[in-house]
């Protein structure tokens, strides 16, 4: 794991690290990203034009990447991009409603820090 790590050129913050598919190698731009979610020990990247990748590092892997580069943990299974943030809405106190529709849930301790991020945006 800290091979991986430290194998992570973040100097551009832009693009994520290589990682293997069955499609081959890829890297993911960080802009495309809306939200990453977990799935066990998995990742699935959610991405701008629908698309799905899925991962076999676990989120909190990448929440302590992303998070330094405008990513927020809003719930213990999900990590999203505050640029696609201003574009949601908070439903109920406790659905984060993204543009798509999706919604995803916010844990009950990181809601009032969303809700001061998404007043400061």
């Amino acid at each position: 794991m800290s091979s991986f790590l430290q194998s992570i050129p973040f100097e551009s913050a832009v693009q994520l690290p290589r990682f293997q598919t069955k499609n081959g190698e890829q890297t993911i731009d960080l802009r495309r990203i809306l939200y990453l979610s977990a799935q066990g020990n998995y990742t699935r990247f959610h991405l701008d034009d629908g698309e799905q990748v899925i991962t076999s590092h676990s989120l909190s892997i990448y929440a302590r990447l992303l998070e330094k580069h405008g990513f927020v943990r809003v719930h213990k299974s999900h990590l999203l991009n505050l640029e696609f943030l201003r574009h949601c809405r908070i439903q109920r106190s406790q659905w984060l409603v993204l543009p798509d529709r999706q919604t995803l849930e916010i844990a009950r301790r990181r809601r009032a820090k969303l809700k001061k991020t998404m007043a400061a945006l």
